[in-house]
């Protein structure tokens, strides 16, 4: 997306917030239509479980209604509306939050794994769900809905730094996990 396109989108956002805000429903169905599909990406892809993700999502929608008359400044909407979801996704998962990483990284310099270069699909979903799930928000906000790493580090009220270590290590757990979910070749006589 280019700068222009960011622009755009964003001001975009900031009129139907307003409209919304304003109680135009032909507002809220736009911002519907233009949000939903990005939060159910997100969701689904935090939870891999469709039903889940529906229960969720339903969620989100819920607190959006509810909040969005607070809003601020809304030219912040995707901070404010991933925050939201990142939430409910939290409060669905909060006893993985609760867990430890563990993650076992051998040879830092042998890592030459782009995510953007792959095209989504069941091998990269199959690891994201490997992936402990602080580290599968990051991959999923930064590379899925290309989010800046300043953005992230808000959505995720985390450092900067702390969002570039968890998108090294989730790259380093992808890899390995990609590397033995190939199937091996075998030798024929």
């Amino acid at each position: 997306m280019s700068l222009d396109e960011t622009s755009d989108a964003t001001l975009t956002d900031a009129i139907l917030v307003v409209r919304c805000q304003l109680g135009d429903e032909s507002a809220w169905r736009a911002l519907v239509e233009q949000w939903h599909p990005r939060l159910w990406r997100f969701v689904l892809r935090m939870l891999s479980d469709q039903t889940a993700a529906e229960d969720v999502l339903q969620t989100v929608w819920l607190r959006v209604v509810r909040s969005l008359i607070r809003l601020r400044d809304p030219d912040r909407l995707a901070a404010w509306i991933y925050r939201i979801a990142r939430l409910a996704v939290a409060d669905q998962l909060r006893h993985q939050y609760r867990q430890p990483l563990t993650v076992k990284i051998e040879d830092v310099t042998q890592v030459n794994l782009c995510l953007t270069a792959f095209q989504v699909g069941e091998e990269i979903e199959h690891g994201l769900r490997e992936l402990h799930v602080a580290d599968r928000e990051v991959v999923v906000l930064f590379y899925l809905e290309q989010l800046s790493v300043a953005e992230v580090a808000g959505i995720c009220e985390l450092p900067e730094g702390t969002v570039k270590s968890r998108l090294n290590r989730a790259r380093f757990q992808m890899r390995d996990t990609l590397e033995k979910k190939e199937p091996k070749h075998e030798k024929r006589n």
